[in-house]
């Protein structure tokens, strides 16, 4: 926020600004009990500002937790609902893999089984020529 306070100056002289502001001249040192009354009356007043705002603050960042805490259960109520859906998405992948490769290991035997049996056909073959022969 700007202010044109010179004490929130970037680059205050403290020594300069008593010299300037507060006590210019000697005659200026006989006040000096009155300028020190004036800064503990500031102190106390922006103290109890900082109180202030300091409980302000602790309030709202009460109300804010209680809402950042709310805000993570539901995000995490959330992601517990999409772990479940994912791993009944999952089962059920499963079951349709183990399904395709139970038809597939049906046709595999059934594969084998016609080799098989083709082959043991070229060799009944095979033996009734040569018996033909034979005769």
């Amino acid at each position: 926020m700007p202010s044109n306070d010179p004490l929130d100056r970037a680059d205050f002289d403290v020594v300069s600004y008593i010299n300037s502001s507060l006590f210019p001249t000697e005659q200026s040192l006989a006040g000096l009990s009155d300028v020190i009354s004036t800064v503990e009356d500031s102190i106390i007043t922006i103290d109890k500002e900082i109180r202030g705002f300091v409980r302000d603050q602790t309030g709202k960042r009460d109300q804010d937790g209680v809402s950042t805490l709310s805000r993570a259960q539901a995000s995490i109520e959330a992601l517990v609902a999409k772990v479940s859906d994912m791993k009944g998405r999952a089962e059920q992948s499963e079951a349709a893999v183990r399904d395709m490769t139970r038809d597939i290991r049906q046709l595999d035997t059934a594969k084998r089984n016609l080799t098989v049996a083709i082959t043991t056909l070229n060799h009944l073959n095979m033996l009734v020529s040569g018996a033909d022969t034979l005769r």
